[in-house]
């Protein structure tokens, strides 16, 4: 059965240790100081076994003003929530405040049990429909109400039974895929080490599984699991868990610590959201102030910029950017509260949209329609729920994402973001291009500034075949990789460019790049030297660069026939030819090198290394002083 946690909530001394107490048998109350002052301090956990079978968890808060951060934390792992209002005293102050953290964190469910019946029989009825009306006022969802009383063992089994039928029309908690065990206790137990206990929300855990805490960043591996109280080898997200770490002492994994799995505990101090501010039990935000934000267990100061309206006052609602004074884990979707500096000051709460944002510094460029997307995506007011996010990330990243990076973004599974990218990708909305999806226009802008950067690199560079793919694709932000393959083939698919080996350039472009005058002047000056090329001092002087040497070499214009002589292609077929005449008319023994360079007309300067071309063309041999045609090649036309 689907594991779901039932929660108190309600004013100071209005009975819920007691209530939890008769409902499971166990005194919440376990520390000296809440026996002592009679008061709920810590938060308290309880297995409660219902009447259909279910077994839940169940856990008691605080009600104390000065707790109220306690509560908030004990609140956001609850399923279903029993607000308890004393029938003498009836809705007070921290009811009301309680009231608006069940609202802000979205508890699916929630009813009212009328403690203390047995004090003020009369007024039980009025009681409950009043803290009826104030959870449908502020927007929790409640139609329900029980009279009970503990020392009379009066309507426990008629709240049990409310309860059960309550959690039995609730939904397990989805799968992202990214678990997180939120915790909320860290202690050492003798012979098992260091055990931290919370709810376990986006993922499941398996014994021998590998973790990263943070904001510490230990790691740890899973020694043991516990789910009230038995030991289990694996746990699905929803309801508490208790965890055995190996790895870590109790000092690295204090309360408000989120353990995940490694790799994925990735903080943020910026978080764009949407804010609620529920008409009772909280006091409002204004532009700049400074606030607590608790969030899951961890809990932050931050500055609020609101986007907008200057202020939120009760009943209102709008867009704003955290920024956080120390790094805070989130993914979209998590619920969070806003406390004020003084002790149960409950301002508003909200929902976080993008944990990782850009800092917004003009709410004129602030994207609010993004941001009305992605609250819709969440409430699962528009189609494509939790996954759509997917597809937003992927379209708004300037490269386009992997499924794998949406997935981890959105806080979804690579499976759900695989289909949500592909969908978008058949319908038009987003272009896959390798194994990134991106939106069109970005893509558009990345073919754009492909072809700008190589414009420029043919004008200032006209002899350069192209630009090297690697100094390309840093240009336009990509590494290499298979991703950036796969966009340079697309984009020379689209006719935008040329992918030639090493070297990118545009359509139609010359492969041994554009020919300037100066290349042009050195062509000339070389085929008119003809046999007897330039030196390596009057290139130089008549304006031979490597830039223009290379181009030449490249487009066959001239070949290097020596380190220092580089002479015209004509030329040096004219040399060649006239050689291997020249070598088949020789004696057997051969010529020696002033033969055959008054054989040529030449000099010894281009003759030696000629000579040695031929040699390493197998068409000439060496002997001594001597040089002659190869024995078998002249043996073959004697033959």
């Amino acid at each position: 059965m689907t594991e779901l946690v039932v929660g108190t909530a309600g004013h100071v001394d209005h009975g819920k240790t007691s209530l939890v107490r008769a409902l499971t048998g166990v005194d919440c109350d376990t520390l000296e100081d809440e026996r002592r002052r009679s008061m709920t301090i810590e938060l308290g956990f309880a297995p409660w076994l219902l009447p259909s079978g279910r077994e839940v968890s169940i856990v008691d808060v605080p009600g104390h003003e000065r707790f109220i951060r306690t509560m908030a934390v004990g609140a956001r792992s609850v399923d279903l929530a029993m607000l308890c209002v004393a029938a003498d005293d009836g809705v007070m102050p921290q009811t009301s405040e309680h009231a608006a953290v069940l609202a802000i964190i979205g508890v699916r469910q929630a009813l009212v049990a009328v403690t203390k019946v047995d004090l003020a029989p009369e007024r039980a009825e009025r009681v409950g429909l009043e803290a009826l009306s104030l959870l449908r006022e502020i927007g929790v969802p409640a139609d329900h109400w029980v009279g009970c009383s503990v020392p009379a063992a009066f309507g426990l089994r008629e709240l049990a039974e409310m309860v059960d039928s309550g959690l039995g029309s609730l939904e397990g908690v989805p799968n992202r895929g990214y678990p997180r065990l939120l915790v909320d206790r860290s202690f050492s137990r003798v012979g098992t080490g260091t055990v931290v206990t919370g709810v376990l929300d986006g993922g499941g855990l398996s014994v021998g599984d590998a973790l990263e805490v943070f904001p510490s960043g230990s790691r740890a591996r899973v020694q043991g699991l516990q789910r009230r109280g038995r030991a289990v080898v694996s746990a699905e997200p929803g309801g508490r868990l208790a965890a055995a770490l190996n790895g870590v002492s109790i000092t690295e994994v204090p309360r408000g610590s989120v353990v995940g799995k490694p790799g994925e505990p990735w903080g943020s101090q910026y978080l764009d959201c949407s804010i609620t501010v529920p008409r009772k039990g909280a006091r409002g935000v204004r532009q700049g102030m400074h606030v607590d934000v608790v969030c899951g267990t961890s809990a932050a100061t931050a500055r609020v910029w609101l986007a907008g309206d200057p202020e939120l006052s009760p009943g209102g609602s709008g867009y704003a950017q955290l920024h956080l004074d120390s790094p805070m884990w989130a993914i979209p979707g998590d619920r969070f509260v806003l406390r004020g500096p003084s002790p149960g000051a409950i301002l508003g709460g909200g929902l976080v949209l993008d944990p990782h944002p850009a800092r917004h510094r003009r709410w004129s460029t602030a994207p609010l329609e993004e941001w009305s997307i992605r609250e819709r995506l969440l409430t699962g007011k528009q189609g494509g729920g939790v996954a759509g996010l997917a597809v937003l990330e992927a379209g708004s990243s300037p490269h386009g994402l992997e499924p794998g990076q949406a997935a981890s973004r959105a806080g979804v599974t690579v499976a759900d973001a695989r289909d949500a990218l592909g969908a978008a990708a058949s319908s038009g909305r987003l272009k896959a291009v390798g194994r990134r999806y991106l939106a069109h226009d970005r893509w558009i802008q990345l073919g754009d500034s492909a072809v700008r950067r190589l414009s420029e690199h043919e004008r200032e560079q006209p002899l350069d075949p192209g630009l090297p793919r690697q100094i390309l694709l840093r240009a336009i932000g990509f590494q290499p990789g298979p991703d950036a393959d796969a966009a340079l083939r697309e984009l020379e698919r689209e006719g935008r460019l040329e992918v030639r080996g090493p070297v990118v350039s545009l359509p139609g472009r010359e492969p041994a790049g554009s020919r300037t005058d100066a290349a042009a002047r050195l062509e000339a000056l070389l085929s008119r030297a003809g046999a007897t090329p330039p030196g390596a001092r009057e290139l130089a002087e008549a304006g031979m660069t490597g830039a223009i040497r290379a181009y030449l070499l490249r487009a066959g214009r001239a070949v290097q026939l020596a380190p220092d002589i580089l002479i015209a292609l004509p030329a040096l077929e004219d040399l060649e030819t006239r050689l291997d005449r020249l070598l088949a008319a020789a004696p057997d023994h051969g010529l020696t090198v002033a033969q055959v360079r008054d054989g040529l007309g030449s000099s010894r300067r281009v003759v030696i290394p000629l000579l040695e071309r031929f040699e390493r063309a197998g068409r000439a041999e060496r002997d001594g002083d001597l040089h002659r045609r190869r024995r078998n090649q002249w043996q073959a036309q004697c033959g």
